[in-house]
């Protein structure tokens, strides 16, 4: 009968040590995943340099010269407004916003500069290399900001 016992005992012990390996394992493998979700390359892909939105006005040609766009230095933004009848929209107040997604690094923000009718230049400096989120803001419209993605990379 003490053998049977001893047996038994014998056998919840390998059976507890197999359930702590096994638990063991499993938050390994938890811990892996979770290391892989924050270091994953970013799900969303950045737009191109040149990319065009519709908005209630009219319409925007939004242009990134030299992309993908440098970190730490000024990247020339051009952006091209036209009413619904395709004419140019002059004297606008336009504003840009950076702001990197999904990182607590800093936004950048600046105004841009009529260059001709309805052609708008400003500069833009990200702050770290990765994808950002450009948000235009038009002062006094009906859709007030138009966003599009861009990627910085180290000069």
């Amino acid at each position: 009968m003490l053998a049977d016992e001893e047996l038994t005992s014998a056998d919840k012990n390998q059976k507890r040590r197999w359930h702590s390996w096994l638990m063991l394992a499993l938050a390994g493998a938890a811990a892996v995943a979770i290391v892989m979700l924050l270091v994953r390359p970013q799900s969303t892909s950045a737009d191109s340099a040149m990319t065009e939105h519709s908005f209630a006005g009219g319409h925007l040609v939004w242009e990134i010269q030299d992309y993908p766009a440098a970190v730490l230095a000024e990247n020339t933004f051009l952006l091209t407004l036209k009413d619904a009848g395709g004419q140019p929209i002059q004297n606008a107040s336009l504003a840009v916003k950076l702001e990197m997604i999904d990182m607590v690094c800093g936004d950048y923000d600046f105004v841009l500069t009529e260059v001709a009718p309805g052609v708008y230049t400003g500069e833009g400096i990200p702050l770290m290399a990765g994808l950002w989120k450009a948000t235009l803001t038009i002062d006094g419209a009906e859709d007030p900001s138009i966003s599009r993605t861009l990627k910085a990379v180290y000069g």
